[in-house]
């Protein structure tokens, strides 16, 4: 029998020693955490801007989906973590309950904030008329995704298709210090 385990290979592969020696729990990517409005998973995203360190999720947020997909009621969420040094995500998954209890205020606030600023914007930004008012414009945004960070900010990501000739999504930025950064590209 020796021969022939030697011939065939009979003997397990080995696993590098520093993957064997991190539990499922110590592998960042095997990271998850469970709250009460939804399941996380530890992203690790050095390139993304802002660097994240947190963990990734969606949440039900809209009441109607757009279409029979059941997945048009989930909204992607980011929180960072408490510290660089920690797992816990207390903090910021506190604000994201606070934005869950008033879900309909904070999206009306961030879409108007967001049509308020294309239409102090240049004119060049619209495909073919620019809208009456910021209330008109407001309603051709959808909320996409929710980052918050343990600096305090939180980051909205807007799509617009009727008006705004950009490419991807629109960023609202609400900073800790109480202004607001747009970001987006131009079409």
């Amino acid at each position: 029998m020796g021969l022939l385990s030697a011939l065939f290979g009979n003997e397990k592969k080995q696993k590098p020693i520093e993957e064997e020696m991190l539990t499922a729990e110590e592998k960042p990517s095997t990271r998850k955490k469970s709250f009460p409005l939804g399941e996380f998973t530890f992203v690790d995203c050095a390139t993304c801007d802002p660097p994240e360190f947190g963990y990734e999720g969606e949440i039900e947020w809209f009441d109607m989906p757009d279409s029979d997909d059941p997945y048009e009621r989930l909204l992607g969420v980011y929180i960072d973590r408490d510290t660089v040094d920690s797992y816990e995500a207390d903090l910021c998954y506190r604000k994201l309950e606070e934005y869950a209890a008033d879900k309909r205020g904070f999206e009306r606030k961030v879409k108007q904030a967001a049509a308020e600023h294309f239409l102090n914007e240049r004119s060049d930004l619209f495909f073919d008329k620019r809208p009456n008012d910021a209330a008109e414009l407001a309603d051709g945004f959808e909320l996409r995704y929710i980052s918050i960070y343990r600096n305090g900010d939180t980051v909205f990501s807007l799509e617009q298709y009727a008006s705004l000739a950009i490419e991807g999504d629109v960023y609202v930025t609400f900073k800790a210090d109480g202004s607001v950064k747009f970001r987006y590209t131009e079409g």
